[in-house]
């Protein structure tokens, strides 16, 4: 990954927060205050130290941190967001370390849920491309949702350029860092389907696209007051929370910064060099549109909430479990031994002693107690290999059993112990035991419903009497719909299954090549595994049909293609071609021509989630199958451009050259 050059000194206006530096120390009054557990002043000191000075390579050592060492994960979290521009929080008030110049006004983040943020990334809750969209569109910073293509460019160069802000650096660095953790790189040409952000990335981004930047002030580190609330508490709403005392510890926050009246940086556009606004206006928008994001007034506050409440949620997880890993066909209906037993439990842990959130974007809230969940609706799924059928009569390794079926799509609510159960079953092999035995997984999903929340967010807003009432009652609405689209956690297992029979792909076809003054009338390949994708593929593939005169010859010589001499047609009748299971090319090799040069080869490439909404193929003679991959014969080692020499490999139900089992499920 390639690292952000330095930002160059930041201009005079750019005042050094001295309450970072103090932020990171000890405070005896603050820390008294801090639920026992939370992220302190202390830890993210600790975190801190050491670090290299260049803002990409520390946002890079703090990610690894973050996503393997556990331990220390929750403290390097508010280090990273603190040196991105976020301010970390109290639910009670004071500030527990701000960032050093500049800081994002209206997304302060609680350091009670920091830790839940930092056990997220490490274990993979994601959002998809589609959902960020939709989170920014839900905040109102436009009105249509950006693209994967328009978000990847945004996110490719961000805080990279030479003078770019460290926080920009920083977050732009992190968001990249979190993708190589990911095994992904997030680029335009990349495919949404595999590209998802973990929570940690999708907070970075939404609270940089939404919120507006302020100094930090100087005069903070001496405990100056805030004054009486002003233009910066009128249009946050939402975003912070004040107590009545604007001296009390709901109002450090506004302390912070510098005019608080219009804190907002506008006197140097350098100042905010780097920002993302600035790099998604010009992808989503075009150039010179950075002014129609500014007017998006209504995303200011809501990015603190919506951001606050996304982390808030993290606090709800599923534990998902089997009573075993691995199970077998059947090999007599009426058996149980081979059901599997799933039980999802939803609880609530925010890993601190927290009861009620009093300052900021979701002062108000009650916490609901720590442990199992009762009344949240469970949703299962699966994904399962088969995008066909197995054999005739069976189109899954596991299906629920008839008393749980309703659970697959109408989902089931938890009861007092928060849990929720699915049974499932194999099929029954029909003759059993007939045929190589083949292993394959079955993936299931439990989802909290999308409607079901741990809490309820109206209690809590309507009061309209309280320090924040005007703010929250605005984004109350805002907030529902955010969920909704986002959604809650999610966890899957994974069950071994293995069973006799057959697994059965086809790669099969034949073609003439034209070589322009003459053909070869027939080239060809017939190869069959029963054994699935990891084969082996066993068949013949050869050519037909040569007759030569000194036009043929002399076609075969300009187009490159050593065709044998004298030899109307030759066969390979004996191929048997082991691949790399799920992924290609596999090339495999045909027969020689003349002179002993190369003349066919073929090469096997598999790639079935490729071809998961691909339609059915037909083969030669009429069998029906599922698209798993391609087989192409090459000329001299070359695909050949005049002449269609490309055919699916297909998943089909039966073939003579195999074992025939079918699949039945039981009434069970």
């Amino acid at each position: 990954m390639r690292r952000s050059p330095t930002g160059r000194r930041w201009l005079a206006l750019a005042v050094v927060a001295t309450l970072a530096a103090s932020g990171c120390t000890d405070d005896s009054d603050h820390d008294d205050a801090a639920p026992r557990g939370a992220v302190d002043r202390k830890s993210v000191a600790a975190a801190a130290a050491g670090l290299p000075a260049e803002p990409a390579a520390a946002a890079e050592r703090l990610v690894a941190t973050i996503t393997s060492d556990p331990a220390g994960s929750p403290a390097a979290t508010a280090e990273l967001l603190r040196r991105s521009g976020l301010v970390i929080v109290s639910a009670k008030g004071p500030v527990v370390a701000a960032p050093d110049e500049v800081a994002l006004l209206d997304a302060p983040v609680y350091a009670e849920l920091i830790p839940l943020l930092a056990e997220a990334a490490r274990e993979g809750d994601r959002y998809t491309p589609e959902q960020l969209s939709a989170l920014l569109v839900a905040v109102g910073l436009t009105d249509k949702p950006p693209t994967f293509a328009q978000l990847a460019t945004a996110i490719a160069g961000w805080g990279k350029q030479p003078g770019d802000g460290p926080v920009f650096a920083t977050a732009g660095a992190a968001v990249r860092a979190l993708a190589a953790q990911h095994r992904q790189v997030i680029h335009p040409a990349a495919d949404p389907a595999e590209v998802w952000f973990d929570p940690l990335q999708t907070i970075l981004l939404l609270t940089h696209a939404t919120s507006r930047f302020a100094l930090v002030s100087k005069d903070a580190k001496n405990g100056t007051a805030a004054p009486a609330p002003g233009l910066f508490d009128r249009l946050v709403g939402g975003g912070v929370a004040h107590a009545e005392d604007p001296k009390g510890a709901c109002g450090e926050f506004t302390a912070l910064f510098a005019a608080p009246d219009d804190p907002v940086i506008k006197a140097n556009s350098d100042f905010l060099k780097g920002e993302l606004k600035d790099r998604l206006a010009g992808a989503i928008l075009g150039e010179g549109a950075k002014e129609i994001f500014d007017k998006a007034n209504e995303a200011w506050g809501k990015a603190g909430a919506t951001a606050s409440a996304i982390m808030l949620m993290l606090g709800t997880r599923i534990d998902l479990t089997a009573d075993k890993s691995a199970t077998h066909f059947k090999h007599a209906p009426g058996s149980r031994g081979e059901h599997v037993q799933l039980t999802a439990t939803a609880t609530f842990d925010i890993k601190v002693a927290l009861e009620r959130l009093e300052c900021y974007a979701l002062a108000g809230v009650d916490m609901p107690k720590a442990g199992p969940m009762e009344g949240l609706t469970v949703r299962w799924s699966s994904q399962q290999p088969q995008a066909g059928t197995i054999q005739k009569g069976g189109n899954q390794l596991l299906q629920a059993v008839a008393a749980d079926s309703v659970k697959m799509t109408r989902g089931e609510k938890t009861g007092k112990d928060g849990k929720s159960t699915l049974e499932v079953k194999p099929p029954v092999e029909d003759p059993p035991g007939e045929g190589p035995e083949l292993r394959r997984k079955a993936t299931f999903i439990a989802a909290l419903d999308k409607e079901s929340f741990p809490f309820e967010l109206g209690d809590a807003y309507g009061l309209l009497g309280n320090p924040v009432g005007y703010g929250v009652g605005k984004t109350f609405d805002l907030l529902r719909d955010v969920l909704v689209k986002a959604g809650l956690p999610s966890q899957t297992i994974t069950i071994a299954v293995t069973y006799h029979g057959s697994d059965i792909l086809v790669a099969k076809g034949s073609n003439s090549v034209n070589l322009i003054l003459a053909s070869i009338p027939k080239v060809y390949v017939d190869l069959v595994s029963c054994t699935g994708l990891a084969g082996p593929f066993k068949g013949k593939a050869g050519y037909s049909g040569v007759e030569y005169s000194e036009f043929e010859q002399l076609a075969g010589a300009v187009a490159g293609i050593p065709v044998p001499a004298n030899i109307s047609g030759r066969e390979n009748s004996t191929l048997s071609v082991l691949t790399n299971d799920r992924s290609g090319p596999n090339p495999f090799f045909i027969m020689t021509g003349e002179g002993g040069k190369q003349f066919l080869d073929g090469v096997l490439d598999l790639n079935p989630d490729r071809y998961l909404n691909t339609r059915a193929e037909i083969l030669d003679d009429w069998r029906v199958g599922r698209p798993v991959g391609e087989v192409e014969i090459l000329l001299a080692g070359n695909s050949f451009p005049l002449s269609d020499l490309t055919w699916p490999v297909l998943r089909v139900t039966e073939d003579p050259r195999c074992p025939k089992v079918t699949y039945e499920y039981d009434n069970l």
